[in-house]
This record gives C-alpha cells, structure tokens and sequence, in this order.
C-alpha cells in the first residue's frame, strides 16, 4: 500500500512537471519574451486578439506629444519649439537619425542610446545600443520604446526603458522590427512587414497582434492617436479588428506620379543616416483628421530638394509651390498647414489650402539633418497668398540643374492656366541661353499648342541673334510660328518672313516659319520669299529645308501671282533644284 502511494506521487509529480515544461513552451508563456512577443506559430485571429488589447488599453491616454523641429549639427542636436517659446542643444555623437517621440527625444551615436525631455533637452537616461543603431522609438510618458538594429536584418533589439533609466523589457527577434509606440504599458510593435504585436511589458508576453494586408513598419502617434502603417495609416481604435480588412479604414494619398516618386513614410524598420540624403528631401507629408477618416484639411505636402508643393487629397492637384534658398529636410504636416525644415536651420509655415506664407523660426544654424514633429501646433496666417500663376512662375524659372525633373512637371501645370502670360514665360524659358535641354524642349513643345498670348509671341519674333546687342539666343521661331499658323494671326507674316533668311534660326525653325507662311503670307512677303527659295532651291542641305523650299513654293504660287508662278515654275525644270524639292513643287503645279 506504501509503494502504491508513492508510485502515484512520483506519477503525479512527473505529470506536473511535464504540464510545466508543457506550458513554458507555450508562446504566451513567462518570460520568454522572443518566442512569446515574435511567434511566427502564430493564427490568424481575424482580430480578435488586438480588439481584446484595445479594449485593455483604450482608457489610457497618449500625451498630444512636443511640436518641436529638431536639427542634427556637427557637434551634436540643436532645437527649436514650432512656436519659437523654447530652444535647446545637446552635444553628442550621432550614428543614425534622432527621433521625436511624443515628449522625448531619443537618439544613439558612440554606442550608448540617449533620451531627452524635448522641451528643455535635459538627459533622462542613457543605456547602451549594444552594437546597433537607432531605427525608431515611441514614448507615452512612462516607458519609451526604442527598436535598434544594422544592415543585417537578422540583427534586431526592442528595449524599453523607464523614466529612471532602468530597461524593463529587451528582446532579440530574428526578424526587422519597426518603429515601436507605448500605451497603456503595451509596447506595440510593427515587425515582419505584416504584423504588429503588442508586447505586455510587465509579464513579457504578446497580449494580442494586428495583420495587416498592407505594409506596416511604424506605430506611432500623431496628436495623442495612434497609428500603424507605412505607404497608410490604419487608426488605433474600436474597429481596429476590422481595420486591416477595410480599405475605407486604411488612410491613404491619391496616386499621381510626381517627381522623384516621393514616398509618405520611409520604411521604420531601416536605420536612417545622421545626414540627410535624397530620399529625405523628396517626400510625401500629411496627417489623419481628427476622425481618422481621411487627411488633415483635405491637402498633403510633398518636398522635392528646394521646392514645396501643396495638393488636394482628392484628386492630387497642385494647390500651392515655394521655393528655398536651401534644400527642404523634413517637414511635418500639422493643423492648418505644413512646417518645412530647410538645410540652412530656417523652418517655414505654409496654410494649406493656397501656401499662403504663416511665417517662419529659426534653429540658429546650418543643419545636417532635421526632424518635425508637429503635434497640436496650427498654422495660421492672415496673409494673402500669391496667385499660383506667379507661385509656378517663380519656381519654373529658377536656375537650378537641380529642380529640373520638378520644373518639368511644374511646367505642365502652368500651361493649363488660361491667361496670356502663361505664354510669356513659356518663351522666356524657351529663349533663355541657361535653361536645360529639357525644359527648353518641354518650354518649346508647350508654346506651339497655346492659342493666347498672340501679342506676346509677336514681340519675341521681332529680336534676331545679335551677337553685338548681347542677344545671344534666337526666339522660339519655329513653336511660334506653329501657334500663330494656327490663330490665323496674319500679324505674324512679316516676322516670319524675316525669319526664313535668318542664318542663326535652325532648319526646324525655318521649316515650321515657311509651314505657317502658307497659310499666313500675303503679297507683301513676295520679296523675302523669293530670296529664300532663290537661295535653297539648289543647296538645301537636310530635309527640314527641302521641307522649307516646297512650302516657301506654295506661298509664292498663292501670293506672288503671274511672277510668282514663273519663278516657280523655272525652278521645276531646272536640273540645278534638287530632285526632292523639284518633284515636290512638280506635285504643286500639277494641283
């Protein structure tokens, strides 16, 4: 009877032990935190999860967060409130991009991470980055979540720290995480492109985890809310289980291909330079509206080197354009308006519906780097935007090789607006000796379809290359002469008929004045016509002039009467006119 009682003691023990073992390996177990946070074992759960940790949380608030532009110098991190009330420094090295995170400031460089108060610049705490580099972080005012990692991928650390400075929780997964947020003693965390797993920070657990259809590397907040995506946004709140199957959920920009292909938020799972690159100097910004239904007054910004643009969020259209003396770094998005951050340290307030100017701070020095984070700040303004017309004239006129993909497309949409001194600035482009090829090609092609501006085009006709006036450049003679052909603007002969006996103008340009002088020619061009035609029957020399010659024949047959047709006729039967030319005004005299 003894031995029986201890076999079922022994059986009973090694049950337990083996439900113990059972339950440790479990994904929800202890503290084993990365298997627990980062299972990839893990079930869709159609939401069920992430409703349940809503649910845990939703009563906790997130801090509205510091409106802060935060610049990156030589030495160290220069700081400016969005209201010019408070302004820091801080020394130290930087290996990687700071980032705001609501009230803080964290940032990593000689391999120790720091977090600072983003109001004053004091020094919270300061941990070690073991080796890795800052990528994000998130704060809620009692924990900060800070991701690191390196080039490769595999490398990857989560920490979340105290106010005392003291880490909390750290995890090593094996796949990239992105830019963590905190609420409510949750850490949430975008990870694998897919998911966000939310980390309960006391027991080390995964307490619920978002899949979304769309890339997700960030969890942050924009003004107390919070979010997860990467090319959208997807809102933190009581539908948030369906969120990730409802397009009407997810928050995005209208497609429009702009230049440089700018994108709304880089990828938070990749650690980002100290120092500016292109990438960051052309983006997309915006925020949600308070809803979370759609974008922030109905306008998102985009940057392209020293340019800023505005565009409606329905359709993409160009609102507004300004131009800097320096290349834009950052810019945030924020009530009423857009805060641009500028290479020399001047941050730029801009409304957003016209760009109407709201005034400017500045952080005191050049900057390699900037960081805006604009919380509640709103722009206002009671000044009276430019007209767009002159915004784009501005900006298509700069000289700068730089901005000329953006001019391009800016280009294009100042031709849509009817007003004859669009055609004004396309010949201004057009017969300037420093624009590039391109846009003078783009200017040219513009010019030939307007049907204003007939004054304006007359005027450019009347200069010619002269090289002792200083007039180094010929007009746009050919584009012009396709424009004024078709407004049957006979003002436009006489010009013409200067231009064909013109050695500066190109053989296109003489082909297209002699193309329009069919139409537009009258009696009192007979004179300047003959000599062209006297002159290249015999020695044109591409087919833009044979071109030419024909349609200076045509012109002569139809203004210059008996004498003209004589002079044309003689021309068909000499051997000296070239073959092409003679069988082209053959063909006419037959008609």
């Amino acid at each position: 009877m003894k031995s029986m009682k201890t076999l079922l003691i022994h059986t009973s023990a090694l049950a337990y032990s083996a439900l113990a073992l059972a339950c440790c390996l479990l994904p929800a177990c202890g503290k084993n935190k990365s298997v627990a946070a980062f299972s990839t074992d893990w079930e869709n759960d159609r939401g069920k999860s992430i409703r349940a940790v809503f649910e845990q949380v939703h009563g906790a608030k997130l801090p509205v967060g510091a409106s802060l532009a935060l610049g990156v110098t030589r030495s160290g991190l220069v700081a400016r409130s969005l209201d010019g009330k408070e302004s820091w420094s801080y020394k130290h090295a930087l290996d990687s991009r700071p980032t705001i995170a609501t009230d803080v400031v964290v940032g990593e460089g000689g391999g120790s991470v720091f977090c600072l108060d983003a109001h004053t610049g004091h020094e919270l705490w300061t941990t070690s980055a073991k080796g890795l580099h800052l990528r994000g972080a998130g704060d809620d005012g009692t924990y900060t979540a800070v991701s690191l990692g390196a080039l490769d991928v595999t490398q990857n650390l989560l920490l979340v720290v105290n106010r005392r400075g003291s880490v909390v929780f750290d995890t090593a997964p094996k796949l990239p995480i992105g830019t963590p947020a905190v609420l409510g003693g949750i850490a949430f965390v975008p990870w694998g492109g897919q998911y966000v797993s939310a980390i309960d920070i006391d027991q080390g657990n995964e307490a619920g985890r978002l899949l979304s259809r769309s890339e997700v590397s960030h969890a942050i907040n924009i003004g107390g809310d919070l979010y997860f995506g990467e090319h959208g946004l997807i809102r933190f709140d009581e539908k948030i289980a369906d969120a990730a199957n409802d397009p009407k959920r997810f928050i995005t920009l209208p497609p429009r291909q702009l230049p440089g292909n700018p994108q709304w938020m880089l990828p938070g799972s990749r650690v980002t330079p100290a120092v500016a690159a292109a990438l960051d100097k052309v983006r997309f910004y915006a925020r949600p509206n308070a809803g979370g239904t759609g974008v922030e007054s109905t306008r998102f910004a985009a940057s392209y080197f020293r340019l800023a643009m505005g565009f409606d969020s329905t359709a993409a259209n160009l609102t507004w354009v300004h131009e800097s003396n320096d290349d834009y770094l950052a810019a945030a998005a924020a009530r009423g308006g857009f805060a641009f951050c500028d290479a020399s340290g001047k941050v730029s307030f801009f409304g957003a519906a016209a760009g109407e100017d709201a005034g400017s701070i500045s952080l005191g020095t050049p900057l390699l780097a900037c960081v805006v984070q604009a919380s509640d700040f709103t722009v206002a303004s009671n000044k009276q935007p430019a007209r767009m017309f002159d915004q784009l004239k501005q900006a298509v006129t700069l000289d700068a090789p730089q901005l000329v993909t953006a001019q391009r497309f800016l280009l294009g949409e100042i031709s849509k607006i009817n007003n004859p001194d669009v055609t004004e600035v396309l010949i201004q482009l057009a017969s300037h000796p420093r624009t590039a090829p391109a846009l003078l090609e783009d200017a040219r092609t513009l010019l030939a379809a307007r049907r204003d501006g007939a004054d304006f085009m007359l005027d450019a006709l009347k200069s010619h290359y002269d090289f002792l006036a200083n007039i180094v450049t010929t007009p746009p003679v050919g584009p012009l002469a396709d424009a004024l052909a078709a407004m049957k603007e006979q003002r436009a002969a006489s010009l013409l008929a200067d231009h064909l006996n013109d050695p500066a103008d190109s053989a296109d340009d003489v082909m297209r004045s002699a193309k329009a002088l069919e139409t537009l020619a009258t009696p009192a061009e007979y004179s300047a016509l003959k000599i062209f035609f006297t002159l290249y029957r015999a020695a044109a020399s591409d087919r833009a002039l044979e071109d030419a010659v024909i349609s200076v024949a045509k012109a002569l047959l139809t203004v210059g009467g008996d004498q003209g047709h004589e002079v044309v006729a003689f021309a068909s039967r000499d051997k000296l006119t070239q073959k092409r030319v003679r069988e082209g005004i053959a063909r006419l005299l037959e008609d």
